[in-house]
């Protein structure tokens, strides 16, 4: 478990499924409007999770819980990415928020930067990249508001709603991060 000041970041358990999986049966919630929708996702997760209990050196998928009420309110997640050097993968992550009561308070941005900190404390890697559409400003925002800078676009790298979708990539250098830890 990784504390924080208003969240609590910690794998999921046996007792998480019914609401992980209810939320996976509606796009707004689990997906969000900039990700695409594929029911298969969660019957996948589940697979892996009674495997792995997805959380493993190579990946983790943990949730953010409130504080103050002690509800699941959304996920973050990471996984080595071998690209482009496969001897050196370095962390790629994600996060959503499903309950939207809950968005809009700080727990997203929290929540990410107990996910960068425990990153560079505990793999040696001296970059954290993310992937979002161009379009979804709020994953943007919280980003760059934990010292991710814009690195470039891909054009036409994902396919949703019929149309594709350009993808803005993320990054944060351990430099970055240590300067953000000292001020």
């Amino acid at each position: 478990m990784i504390k924080g000041k208003q969240v609590l970041l910690g794998p999921i358990q046996d007792e998480d499924w019914p609401i992980f999986e209810e939320l996976g049966c509606h796009r707004e919630a689990l997906w969000g409007s900039y990700q695409p929708f594929q029911l298969d996702n969660v019957p996948l997760l589940r697979q892996v999770y009674h495997q792995t209990g997805l959380l493993k050196r190579e990946s983790g998928f943990l949730l953010i819980e409130s504080l103050e009420d002690q509800k699941v309110i959304g996920f973050v997640r990471y996984t080595l990415y071998p690209f482009p050097d496969a001897d050196m993968p370095y962390p790629e992550i994600g996060f959503g928020i499903p309950d939207a009561g809950a968005r809009g308070k700080g727990y997203t941005r929290e929540a990410l930067k107990l996910l960068v900190d425990y990153l560079f404390s505990g793999y040696p890697t001296d970059r954290i990249g993310a992937f979002t559409d161009v379009e979804n400003t709020p994953a943007q925002r919280v980003m760059e508001s934990n010292g991710f800078e814009r690195d470039g676009v891909l054009r036409r790298a994902m396919f949703r709603d019929g149309k594709w979708s350009d993808v803005a990539i993320y990054g944060i250098l351990r430099q970055g991060w240590s300067s953000e830890r000292e001020s």
